[in-house]
């Protein structure tokens, strides 16, 4: 019997992306995937009653991985035009279950830009191994303070049905 492949980047990929409408239809959101690569919006999300909606993109990691990987040079961009309804989630495939961290796309970008910016500065402001690289790698620490916060996004009834006020009840 021949030994089984680990899934590829673009399978872990497109795993986080189901993981996370799944998730959110399953909170009562009404999300969907883009089936092409669209920039910035891998899944969007709605309120059940369409007052409101979200752009999300999706990173995800897998069991083998230390941490999310992203284009420097897109976080840049992001920085600088990401709307209030545009947010990024890290899947984290490693545990049993999914483990979802769900942020604000302007602010993680802004965090990441400044930790990448420091590091380079400890090396020199150069690369030490590939100069012409645009990945960052995203920290979990970084990202912790995101844990299963569904209710920023103010799509889901999460925040109702846990007794709690959510984004779009403010």
């Amino acid at each position: 019997m021949a030994q089984q492949k680990p899934p590829t980047p673009q399978q872990i990929g497109r795993a986080g992306e189901l993981f996370v409408a799944a998730e959110l239809n399953r909170r009562g959101a009404l999300a969907t995937l883009y089936l092409t690569n669209t920039p910035r919006v891998d899944v969007v999300a709605s309120s059940f009653d369409g007052d409101r909606t979200v752009n999300i993109q999706v990173k995800t990691k897998g069991p083998r991985s230390a941490s999310w990987q992203w284009n420097i040079n897109k976080a840049e961009k992001e920085q600088q035009t990401a709307s209030d309804r545009d947010f990024i989630v890290f899947v984290d495939l490693a545990p049993d279950q999914p483990a979802y961290y769900i942020l604000k796309l302007r602010e993680v970008a802004e965090r990441r830009l400044a930790g990448h910016n420091e590091w380079l500065e400890r090396h020199g402001g150069k690369r030490p191994r590939n100069q012409k690289s645009t990945h960052t790698a995203v920290p979990l620490a970084e990202v912790e303070a995101g844990k299963d916060a569904w209710d920023i996004l103010g799509v889901t009834l999460n925040a109702e049905a846990s007794g709690r006020k959510g984004a779009r009840d403010k």
